[in-house]
């Protein structure tokens, strides 16, 4: 069997494959492997052991596998790197804080209504290998009412409206947005349209920084806490430049396990 570790990044299991001499092929095995032999694990991504390169089986861009490849490549020590990763067009930079949080920084360089478009409930956020649809509040709320009482019905409900956005990227999901004890509270449902996977997340990287971007749309609001089905928290934020979005700061716990 490949070397692999799990990785969690406050929710959102992930599997890093140490080692990136796979074709396509093997990966998509491989993945299919990880998964089915790992219930709780949510996604693989590969990492080469010669240069700072994460690769996700299928492609897609992931932010919480970035930040779980960061802990691994620093292990798990204060620090600051640049890495490569599936997806994403530029290097990213992450690192380790002194507090043992895992950060990526961002560029985005992107005006608001260029990053964010809406269509009816959705508020379709793109970024580099992933669309997004981010639900409000009141919107969200028979969905997540669906998803608790049929979970697979409701998913599959989902992934045919996913199937409706029109977008290259390699990944799509839904954000659902819930308000917890005053604080917001995301419930993802992804889909890999490479490989084929369908998870309700138990953390979203990608979702958090999308729900922070129609956050400062719809109320202005340029830095905050999300609360992700985990019980975890992730941490955005965003740095402006008029109606630009420079750069985005996306920090959360690691944790490697045994």
């Amino acid at each position: 069997m490949e070397n692999f570790k799990i990785l969690n990044p406050g929710g959102n299991k992930t599997a890093l494959v140490i080692g990136n001499k796979y074709t396509d092929k093997q990966k998509s095995q491989i993945n299919a492997k990880i998964l089915k032999q790992n219930l709780d694990v949510e996604q693989v991504g590969f990492i080469d052991t010669k240069e700072n390169k994460l690769e996700m089986a299928g492609g897609e861009f992931c932010i919480n596998a970035t930040r779980c490849a960061i802990w691994n490549y620093l292990n798990g020590q204060e620090g600051k790197i640049k890495l490569e990763v599936s997806g994403y067009k530029s290097k990213i930079i992450g690192g380790i804080t002194k507090a043992k949080d895992v950060y990526v920084n961002m560029k985005i360089n992107k005006k608001m209504d260029n990053i964010l478009y809406i269509k009816g409930i959705f508020n379709l956020v793109n970024l580099d290998g992933i669309l997004l649809a981010v639900v409000n509040e009141n919107d969200s709320i028979n969905f997540i009412k669906n998803l608790r009482k049929n979970e697979n019905k409701s998913k599959g409900e989902l992934k045919e409206l996913m199937k409706t956005f029109v977008t290259e990227e390699k990944a799509v999901g839904i954000i659902l947005l819930e308000n917890e004890n005053g604080k917001i509270k995301i419930n993802p449902i992804i889909w890999v349209k490479t490989v084929d996977t369908l998870y309700y997340e138990t953390a979203c990287g990608s979702g958090s920084l999308a729900t922070a971007i129609y956050k400062k749309y719809a109320e202005g609001i340029e830095k905050i806490d999300i609360l992700q089905p985990s019980g975890y928290s992730i941490n955005i934020n965003l740095k402006m430049q008029n109606d630009y979005i420079k750069e985005a700061v996306v920090q959360g716990k690691v944790l490697e396990e045994e």
